[in-house]
């Protein structure tokens, strides 16, 4: 019985790291010049940063919660002054969902870019 709960107990450790890392790359959509650069350890998405050469702007992202597959994060553009809500669900490994609500309300998808 004692075997079984470390395996059980290591099992669903593995698939948390592995749940987080799927949050991990570069993401696009393709109505914005905005890339979005995420971050992850094993266990937690650890830092967002949304950039732009063609705006030439940095723009950073605060996470507040996550959880396997989702992410609710906080972001503020001072150039045009929105402040949103962004609530992200992966929906399979290169496309995550993101509900924005605040200044704006609108749900978009983020494709994961590949580099070869």
């Amino acid at each position: 019985m004692k075997k079984l709960l470390i395996t059980l107990a290591l099992f669903f450790t593995v698939l948390t790291s592995k749940a987080q890392e799927a949050f991990e790359g570069v993401w696009s959509v393709e109505q914005s010049t905005y890339k979005k650069v995420i971050l992850a350890s094993e266990h937690a998405a650890v830092k967002i940063i949304n950039y732009s050469f063609k705006e030439n702007a940095t723009i950073k992202e605060v996470i507040l919660s996550q959880t396997d597959i989702t992410m609710t994060t906080s972001i503020y553009n001072p150039k045009n002054g929105y402040t949103v809500g962004m609530h992200y669900t992966i929906l399979d490994d290169n496309t995550l969902q993101c509900v924005i609500t605040g200044s704006i309300k609108v749900t978009i998808l983020l494709k994961k870019i590949v580099f070869k």
